[in-house]
């Protein structure tokens, strides 16, 4: 039987605390299937949002790594009605290799950082792979399969093991596809950020190594075991192309009372598994955007020299 757990019992709450919809309701894309991270994050923010008594929807479009969200974003109004809530792998990384994600980065209006968070590799309880050097001495002899739950963690271990005939990666749709591929047995590994944090402590899932600089728990960094990777991943709000300065800045500020909320902190720290951003105005928010991709840049660049 399979237990519910804390993280699943609130988005339970979620899905009622957000489904009335009005004509004046904010909409809260997001471009993964609801469970994972970012959509958590997004409904912990869209609950705050509805104590503020503000109508809000928060709709989940999964789908080639987060673009069927965004274009979706793309296509809307920019009357401060409909906001995009996604993550560095998908806007930002995603931007290195597919042209519709970059032309969706060049238009689309940032308007907040709300959470950070990491990825960790974790392999199945029953798998003789327990440790990262593990997985790296399985990788000399057999086939690995690992669910890859974003462009961010694939770029991390195309970069861990490059050019590794015995390397499957298998992309998945977020944190549940993940999850998925795990519990079916397809897959020996798999990337997913630390909302399954409580379920390595359980021993449900093996942790093998964090993908941030940081360890989480008993989950060793790959920089702490001697592998200068890592990927600091992040979510944020965004608005259509094309969104009028005065509409940006009223967005800012009523997500940024959200965020300097303890409520929002807290939930984010123990239902997300993640840290709320620091406070970053529009134009901070763009400027580590790009600071992001310049750096995916110089690393694709490396990658295809190798």
């Amino acid at each position: 039987m399979i237990k519910m757990s804390k993280t699943i019992k609130f988005l339970v709450i979620c899905l009622f605390a957000v489904s009335a919809h009005a004509a004046d309701t904010l909409r809260i894309i997001v471009p993964f299937a609801a469970g994972g991270n970012t959509d958590l994050a997004a409904r912990v923010y869209a609950r705050e949002l509805t104590e503020q008594n503000i109508n809000v929807v928060v709709i989940n479009r999964p789908g080639a790594e987060g673009i069927i969200g965004t274009q979706e974003l793309m296509n809307s109004k920019p009357d401060g009605n409909t906001l995009l809530f996604t993550g560095n792998s998908a806007i930002v990384y995603g931007a290195i290799t597919n042209p519709v994600a970059r032309d969706a980065l060049n238009k689309i209006v940032p308007i907040m950082q709300a959470s950070i968070y990491g990825q960790m590799l974790v392999a199945r309880n029953d798998s003789d792979i327990k440790t990262f050097e593990q997985l790296r001495n399985a990788l000399k002899t057999r086939t690995v399969a690992i669910a890859s739950s974003g462009v961010t963690s694939r770029s991390s271990l195309e970069e861990l093991f490059p050019n590794n005939d015995n390397l499957i990666i298998i992309n998945v749709p977020g944190d549940s596809g993940a999850l998925l591929s795990l519990a079916n047995k397809s897959v020996e590994v798999a990337t997913v950020t630390a909302i399954i944090e409580d379920r390595i402590a359980s021993g449900e899932f093996v942790g093998l190594a964090t993908i941030s600089q940081h360890s989480r728990g008993n989950v060793k960094s790959l920089v702490e075991q001697g592998y200068p990777v890592y990927r600091n991943g992040w979510s944020g709000f965004f608005a259509p192309p094309g969104t009028p300065l005065d509409i940006r800045d009223k967005l800012y500020l009523m997500l940024e009372r959200v965020r300097q909320s303890a409520i929002v902190q807290q939930q984010i720290h123990n239902i997300v598994r993640a840290t709320i951003a620091p406070k970053r105005t529009p134009e901070q928010f763009v400027r580590l955007i790009n600071d992001d991709f310049n750096k995916a840049s110089v690393e694709e660049s490396r990658r295809l020299l190798k």
